[in-house]
């Protein structure tokens, strides 16, 4: 696909998102699914698309069927994999919470597994965090060991695990790393709520999911739409108060800043009105942000520009100075080829 075609295609794309269901394509289906998968929306698309009485060709629209099976029969799988994995964290007495991924289609999509799922997310507590491991471990799941781990658990904010017949799952001791700030995992455990037919794993309090889903959007820069639907869907569900009160839980936690500027872009992008997300902050401005929101392809152009879009988003200079240090450090050591 052309650049000129993929800017079409995008433009297409949010025109669709921001005026469903009042929606035409304006660019062939073909370019346009193509898009929308790149986005984790082409489920939604087709739904939204069919709804409408809108014809497809032959060859896409049973494409499209058999994507849309496999993706159901996917779906099915990870959350029976999640109540068993529920059964086992129970067994040992841990608790924990699943983040994004498919236990958010499952609460907040018409069809859920209409939302595309690349892994599962689950968050503990970091004193609990060998414990999940061997839990998850024992599930025939295989972590990194040694240097790598060391350098993730000082770094980031969530070890990485594999599974042949699974997704990856990503199992968070903070609930996120990133803009100089650390989101902690206790208050957001603390308030987890309940799931049906789970007793070990919850999900996240509207106000932190709020919170949380806005800066892993923010912090990989937005580059898939369907990050800012969620928060749409989510946010639609919402009243005024629990947006207030997400605004200062961020604040408290030191991203207001990204939790304002993700108002922004769902106004930018999604058309959300502003008045709807006004208890989250201001929606104009944001020049610098703006500028530099878009991740270029040159490597060096895109490391630079990454750390001028994070430093415009920390709430705090210390907080600003944290992560350039870090990011520079990150920065040298690989340059240097220095171990981890």
């Amino acid at each position: 696909m052309g650049v000129v075609e993929s800017k079409r295609a995008e433009g297409a794309l949010l025109g669709f998102l921001r005026s469903l269901p009042q929606f035409e394509a304006g660019v062939e289906p073909e370019v346009l699914f193509d898009r929308a998968e790149r986005h984790g929306l082409a489920g939604v698309l087709l739904d939204t698309w069919r709804a409408k009485g809108m014809s497809l060709p032959g060859d896409l629209a049973r494409h499209l069927d058999v994507r849309e099976m496999a993706r159901e029969l996917d779906h099915r799988a990870h959350l029976a994999l999640l109540t068993t994995i529920d059964e086992h964290f129970s067994r040992e007495g841990l608790v924990g919470v699943i983040l994004k991924g498919p236990m958010f289609a499952e609460r907040f999509y018409a069809r859920p597994s209409a939302r595309a799922t690349s892994d599962i997310d689950l968050l503990v507590e970091p004193g609990t965090l060998e414990h999940a491991s061997k839990v998850l471990t024992a599930l025939g799941y295989v972590g990194a060991e040694g240097p790598e781990e060391d350098r993730v658990r000082r770094e980031h904010h969530h070890l990485h695990f594999t599974r042949a017949d699974a997704l990856p799952l990503e199992l968070h001791f903070h609930g996120y790393t990133g803009f100089g700030q650390v989101l902690p995992s206790p208050p957001l455990l603390g308030r987890r709520e309940p799931v049906a037919g789970l007793r070990a794993l919850g999900v996240l309090a509207p106000e932190d999911e709020l919170v949380f889903l806005s800066v892993h959007a923010a912090a990989h820069r937005y580059v898939r739409l369907g990050w800012l639907y969620d928060l749409r869907l989510l946010i639609a569900t919402m009243t005024e108060r629990q947006l207030a009160i997400a605004a200062e839980r961020a604040r408290s936690w030191g991203f207001a800043r990204v939790l304002a500027f993700t108002a922004c872009r769902l106004v930018d992008l999604l058309a959300v009105p502003e008045s709807i997300l006004a208890p989250l902050g201001a929606h104009r401005g944001w020049l610098v942000a703006r500028a530099v929101v878009h991740e270029p392809a040159n490597a060096v152009l895109s490391s630079a520009t990454r750390m001028v879009y994070t430093v415009a988003l920390c709430d705090k200079k210390s907080a600003a100075a944290r992560y350039v240090l870090r990011a520079s450090t990150g920065h040298l050591r690989r340059l240097l080829h220095l171990p981890p």
